[in-house]
């Protein structure tokens, strides 16, 4: 009997694990610099924020602050 709890338990823990992981996914965004290429991952919760985004994030080529923008994955 307790074997089979065991096993119960590890199928309902990654069974959770997957649909929250399946989630993160269709909410990540990838922002990407035109000059420099460099890409940064984040998410976005497309129900509330309808337009694409544009971050000021650190460039590591430029050693400065730029402006990343939404692209497709």
């Amino acid at each position: 009997m307790g074997l089979r709890f065991f096993y119960a338990k590890i199928a309902h823990f990654t069974n959770v694990v997957y649909s929250a992981w399946t989630m993160s996914q269709i909410q990540l965004i990838q922002l990407k610099n035109k000059e420099t290429g460099e890409t940064y991952w984040t998410r976005k919760n497309k129900k509330k924020v309808e337009r694409k985004i544009e971050l000021k994030k650190y460039s590591k080529n430029l050693r400065k602050h730029i402006t990343f923008k939404e692209a497709k994955k």
